[in-house]
């Protein structure tokens, strides 16, 4: 399977530890253990309305909104769902953030309102990278 961020044109690479892609972005954090960073990614995602859904902080699907509002209404119901991982790799701890639906249940609208969520969660990540990493 092809990774989409690889092919995307829009992708950031921000000084070598944010991968920003279109439905992906990953962070490379130097400071942070697997445990700090999954505590404070969570207390992140809840402070904006989200629930843990599947799994453990670690790997994990985040959502916010009603499913079957979203199925029945479109995109008069919000419903937004990003997947989390944290690993550790090569001595850095990096997290995955990644869109787990486009939208397309409430048509047009539906996937800007996904997009406009994804790039705001996305800014608040960048924001608390770029004060807690030392590269």
């Amino acid at each position: 399977m092809i990774d989409e961020n690889i092919l995307d044109d829009t992708s950031k690479v921000i000084d070598g530890s944010v991968v920003i892609g279109k439905h992906e972005a990953t962070f490379l954090f130097k400071n942070k253990s697997t445990d700090e960073l999954s505590e404070r990614i969570y207390e992140l995602l809840v402070k904006q309305g989200y629930k843990l859904e599947v799994g453990s902080k670690f790997n994990a699907t985040y959502g916010k909104g009603s499913k079957i509002g979203r199925l029945l209404l479109g995109a008069f119901i919000k419903r937004f769902v990003f997947s989390v991982k944290i690993i550790k790799v090569e001595g850095a701890t990096t997290l995955v953030f990644s869109k787990d639906g486009k939208g397309y249940m409430g048509g047009a609208i539906g996937v800007v309102q996904v997009k406009n969520e994804y790039n705001s969660i996305i800014s608040i990540l960048g924001e608390y990278h770029s004060k807690t990493t030392d590269g």
